[in-house]
């Protein structure tokens, strides 16, 4: 089996994951903020422990896990052109 790695596209992909990533960080906590100053917590209506619950959950383990997935896929599309630059080089 051949298999063929561009290094630059796939560095350059890599560095997309992590511009991604970090928007996505940045565009979450502002939602976070939002959510926490247009819900505070002295409101108490069903609805709202619903939203903050629900959004709790998921900006505090879901997301972080997201990007935390995101950025290994990127690390390690580094590691497999690196890989393969020295592999190719051993040849």
């Amino acid at each position: 089996m051949n298999l063929t790695i561009l290094p630059g596209a796939a560095t350059e992909d890599a560095t997309q994951i992590d511009q991604i990533v970090t928007e996505m960080e940045q565009q979450m906590e502002e939602l976070n903020a939002t959510i926490k100053r247009d819900i505070p917590d002295g409101v108490e209506t069903t609805w709202s422990d619903t939203v903050r619950t629900n959004w709790e959950g998921y900006y505090g383990a879901d997301i972080p896990e997201a990007m935390a997935e995101m950025k290994l896929s990127a690390a390690n599309l580094r590691l497999a052109v690196e890989q393969a630059l020295q592999y190719d080089q051993e040849q």
